[in-house]
């Protein structure tokens, strides 16, 4: 008599099989030395003329299936839709990727992951996952989003203080890498060393404020007086 498979094993299986694709996909791209040139994406966005937008953001929603990287795609973004509109877009995009990465966490994987590791975890989602450090990882340019999306989902963290969170944290990013993206049709001027520094602020900054936050929370209360 066969065995009754744990519904939540089988959903597991099946997010690590998603999350196996997607990195394949990515190795894929990279031994085959696929050219991703942020330019020539810009200007093929462009090309798109009106629907550029449209399929922009369809691209940022399906990017955790293939793992593509969202700072290339970000820098397209700016050499394609100027700053402000490449913010805006990159923002929107991001932040439906990220709902779609926590999704699929949170179906296919967290039941497997809280019943196997729960006790192990202790406070996973409500202080090591909470809305401050998905926040600061969005901040960060070098983190990739795509685990920081499925982290949160395989975690007690709710969806709304998640996308709060990655709307909080990316929209900054975004910024600096559309402003840097804009600035290479200019390499050398004032706004390329402007971008750049913005990008190296937004490098350092958050690991400053995450630090200071943890010595903040690490320093036992002061007792009252009298």
């Amino acid at each position: 008599m066969l065995r009754r498979v744990d519904p939540a094993v089988w959903r597991f299986g099946v997010f690590l099989i998603v999350v196996a694709l997607g990195v394949g996909f990515a190795l894929f791209r990279y031994r085959s030395h696929l050219s991703l040139n942020p330019a020539q994406l810009g200007e093929t966005i462009r090309s798109w003329g009106y629907l550029g937008p449209i399929i922009f953001i369809t691209v940022f929603i399906l990017r955790p299936f293939f793992f593509f990287p969202s700072s290339l795609l970000i820098l397209a973004g700016g050499i394609a839709f100027g700053a402000g509109w490449g913010t805006v877009y990159a923002a929107v995009g991001a932040t439906l990727g990220g709902v779609v990465g926590f999704g699929i966490a949170r179906i296919l994987g967290r039941d497997f992951v809280q019943s196997r590791f729960g006790d192990a975890l202790p406070g996973w989602g409500t202080t090591n996952w909470g809305g401050g450090l998905v926040l600061v990882l969005y901040l960060i340019p070098v983190v990739p989003i795509t685990a920081v999306n499925y982290g949160a989902g395989l975690s007690r963290m709710a969806l709304l203080p998640f996308t709060l969170a990655v709307v909080g944290g990316i929209t900054p990013r975004a910024f600096a890498y559309s402003f840097f993206g804009q600035s290479l049709r200019h390499v050398g001027s004032g706004e390329f060393i402007l971008a750049l520094v913005l990008l190296s602020t937004l490098l350092v900054l958050p690991l400053y404020l995450r630090r200071r936050v943890n010595r903040h929370t690490a320093r036992p209360p002061t007792p009252p007086n009298g």
